[in-house]
């Protein structure tokens, strides 16, 4: 049987399937590794799908790494390994689902979430999904992402070692395929011994199977850093109404946030806060707490001054309503006692004064594309006797990401903050390695797809393996809206990607 006769798309979706109901979300605040017990289910899955196979020896170490080890075949066999590596963990707020959705012959027109009706995600308000119309879409019911970053990834890998077991005379190098944990949390602990591991077993270059956009190379991802900002109030209770308003974001990826039009509460406040101001609406800000769950949501509490509320109601619906469409939402209600003054107003005006500013670049990530960076405030929380706001910083040099730091440093005056290293930019590493793009684009005509090499608006979490002369590069997975509730793939591009895989392994043979 040819492969063009496997089942490929029935192999993917139970595959899927099957990750995706198992919850495995990172948790940051934890201290353990793996940080949640999740990852370890989602191994032990693994050890027991990989075992079955029959063609390679599988392993567990104590961190749920998982390693698969698969011996050459052909031409290939005396070749040197090459590295195929996912991630086990989701990001915060994914929700495990038992049954996907599956709609047929996709006319573009607004998909049905089951539980999420307002939704609309069609070709007309997302343009880019015109790539989508005619396959067979695979989604979530729509309350929260369901985990394609990196599911989607590990599913092509597991559908791929299904098709060599099937079919014996395909011929490829040795592979070794890794399943890492905490990616999203930025936890390297795990990899250092993996990474030495790797480097003992002769491997020289791999692929992390965790892009987004089809059958894209990445060489180049995002030189990253995070930034914290700290503001303290006078401890005095503003006199007036209390008032709960919850505002809820359009969840996306800072990777997709232009887009898909990303928005956060946080956002949303802030110029919620300056239009009051500009139009005499007597409402202060008094308390917010970003969602631990979505950064993008929000409740705040507000004072109001007698007479202004159904102004303030105004100012919320004409900062928010434009997004709805995309999954904004807001609710403002009577009530809520006021707490004492913690910098919450002072910490929205300085997001709004920081975003008016003009460094040069591109500041909000919802502004920013291709290879433009960002330095986005995304969530307000408290800490140290007052509030925080935290900033992811993204750009593809060095020297930009020194630049985004310094405007953050002239931007707080005298306000505490700090600031540290998240990853590099793989792409100085990968220079002396063409052999990695050229390769995935010499399959992308074999296996009959259309491929592109671009940069990665996001990270990979491979700095241990650059650090061991490993060189690894990134392969798109074939999905829209990454870690939003919107996110879907479809059979067609699954099917498309093992078949890139494959021939991939038969180019490195």
């Amino acid at each position: 049987m040819s492969l063009d006769q496997l089942p490929l798309s029935d192999w993917s979706l139970s595959h899927l399937s099957a990750v995706v109901a198992i919850d495995s979300a990172s948790d940051e605040s934890s201290e353990s590794v793996p940080t949640t017990p999740g990852q370890t289910v989602l191994a032990d899955f693994l050890v027991g799908f990989f075992s079955e196979l029959g063609i390679g020896s599988v392993e567990r170490d104590g961190f749920s790494n998982v390693i698969f080890s698969v011996p050459g075949r052909g031409r290939g066999a005396d070749k040197s390994p090459v590295a195929l590596m996912i991630h086990l963990d989701t990001a915060r707020g994914t929700h495990a689902i038992q049954d996907l959705q599956v709609t047929r012959a996709w006319d573009g027109s607004a998909l049905r979430f089951a539980k999420n009706p307002d939704i609309q995600v069609s070709t007309q308000v997302y343009p880019s999904l015109a790539a989508y119309k005619g396959h067979d879409i695979v989604h979530g019911p729509g309350d929260a992402p369901f985990g394609l970053d990196d599911k989607l990834g590990l599913t092509h890998a597991m559908t791929l070692f299904k098709v060599l077991a099937k079919q014996p005379e395909l011929e490829h190098p040795p592979l070794i395929f890794v399943g890492r944990p905490d990616e999203e949390v930025g936890r390297e602990e795990a990899l250092h011994a993996v990474a030495e591991l790797l480097a003992q077993r002769g491997v020289k270059l791999g692929y992390t199977l965790d892009g987004l956009d089809p059958y894209e190379v990445n060489v180049e991802n995002f030189d990253a850093a995070g930034a914290w900002v700290r503001f303290v109030g006078d401890g005095s209770i503003p006199e007036g109404q209390g008032f709960t308003l919850r505002l809820g974001g359009v969840n996306t990826h800072g990777a997709t946030a232009k887009a898909e039009g990303h928005r956060s509460a946080l956002r949303f406040a802030a110029e919620i806060r300056a239009l009051c101001q500009d139009r005499g609406v007597q409402a202060r800000f008094v308390g917010f707490e970003s969602d631990a769950e979505r950064d993008c949501d929000a409740t705040c509490l507000l004072v109001v001054q007698s007479g202004h509320s159904d102004a303030l109601w105004e100012v919320v619906r004409e900062v928010v309503r434009p997004h709805m469409p995309r999954g904004a939402s807001m609710e403002l209600a009577m009530g809520g006692d006021a707490p004492p003054e913690r910098g919450v107003d002072q910490a929205l005006g300085w997001v709004h004064d920081f975003y008016g500013s003009d460094p040069g670049f591109v500041l909000a990530a919802e502004d920013s594309e291709g290879r433009q960076g960002y330095t986005a405030a995304y969530r307000l929380r408290p800490g140290e006797g007052g509030v925080r706001v935290d900033l992811r910083i993204r750009d593809f040099s060095e020297e930009g990401r020194k630049a985004r730091v310094a405007h953050i440093e002239q931007h707080v005056g005298e306000l505490p903050w700090e600031w540290r290293l998240q990853y590099d930019n793989m792409g100085p590493a990968l220079a002396d390695c063409p052999r990695l793009s050229e390769a995935a684009l010499a399959a992308s005509k074999s296996a009959g797809v259309q491929s592109v090499v671009q940069p990665i608006r996001g990270g990979t979490g491979i700095d241990p393996f650059l650090n061991k002369g490993l060189r690894i590069a990134n392969l798109g997975t074939g999905y829209f809206a990454p870690e939003s509730e919107k996110e879907l793939t479809s059979l067609q591009f699954m099917a498309g990607h093992v078949r890139w895989l494959v021939a991939l392994m038969a180019e490195l043979s």
